[in-house]
């Protein structure tokens, strides 16, 4: 049975147990708000279903047949327990956390200024940060995350999943560099100077590679550092460049630094989940 069929014979179980509680089809439809012909229709799919006859036709109404009555009384402690479990669920999902991932980025520079906005949600949070938008993903399909915010390209057919973010990377450079009165770069430019990259996995060094090696190029990396911000110390002491998405720049001004926007090196980052109706909710929140 598929989930459209579930849902379609618990409409037709309402339909029957309130037509055979009072006694009538015209009052039963009121009752479940709906039309006589459609609740009579959900009547004849259940008996041709059962292949029973579950009413008659009398002078004053309808009354149950004997299967009808045998029916009857097997099918309300079932609907009745289906409601019970369903107001269950319901609150253990209005009190169970949604278990939201994402990207370093994202979880230092993006979603902290939409926190209250996700208090709408009426349900906590928890936070998972994980380095690549392939380990979110694999944790996403695995069940252990409900919601990730991940780089557009890792996205998949078969999740739902909406653009948040689109932005430009931002090269990196001490004060003293030679580009310092630019107002943008082209990433060529950048092929020759000496790249200081956090350590692997990381979806901005992957990036930054493949589309060097798009243009013909390979990357002068000549440092590799563990995640953190002292990688912006490297590049104040004139050991090397870095690049960054826009998001980050853009909160490293206080630092003694340049950054500059990479004109043809952008990323963009989705919201993507299994659920279609908590993707709508979250993104009509962020």
């Amino acid at each position: 049975m598929t989930k459209g069929d579930l849902g379609m014979n618990i409409e037709w179980l309402n339909s029957f147990v309130e037509a055979a509680r009072l006694k009538s089809f015209s009052k039963a439809s009121k009752a479940n708000n709906l039309s006589q012909p459609a609740l009579s229709k959900h009547i004849r799919n259940l008996e041709n279903e059962l292949d029973v006859t579950l009413f008659f036709r009398t002078t004053t109404g309808i009354e149950l047949t004997e299967a009808g009555e045998r029916f009857y009384s097997r099918i309300v402690p079932v609907i009745a327990e289906f409601t019970a479990i369903r107001q269950e669920l319901r609150q253990f999902c209005r009190s169970h956390p949604i278990s939201i991932g994402c990207l370093p980025s994202i979880a230092t520079y993006y979603l902290p200024s939409k926190v209250q906005a996700l208090q709408e949600l009426n349900r906590p949070q928890t936070l998972m940060i994980q380095n690549t938008s392939g380990e979110l993903i694999d944790s996403l399909q695995e069940g252990r995350l409900e919601a990730v915010f991940v780089d557009t390209l890792y996205t998949e057919d078969t999740l739902w999943s909406s653009e948040i973010l689109a932005e430009s990377y931002y090269a990196v450079f001490p004060l003293n560099h030679r580009f310092r009165s630019k107002k943008s770069v082209k990433l060529a430019e950048l092929c020759e100077e000496p790249l200081i990259v956090h350590q692997a996995p990381c979806d901005s060094r992957k990036h930054i590679i493949s589309q060097m090696e798009f243009f013909g190029q390979k990357p002068n990396i000549i440092n590799e550092v563990a995640f953190g911000d002292f990688i912006y110390g490297y590049v104040m002491s004139g050991l090397g460049i870095t690049i960054v998405p826009e998001i980050v720049a853009k909160n490293i001004s206080h630092l003694q630094l340049v950054s500059l926007p990479i004109i043809d090196f952008k990323r963009s980052v989705s919201l993507a989940t299994k659920s279609s109706k908590l993707g709508e909710q979250l993104s009509k929140l962020l």
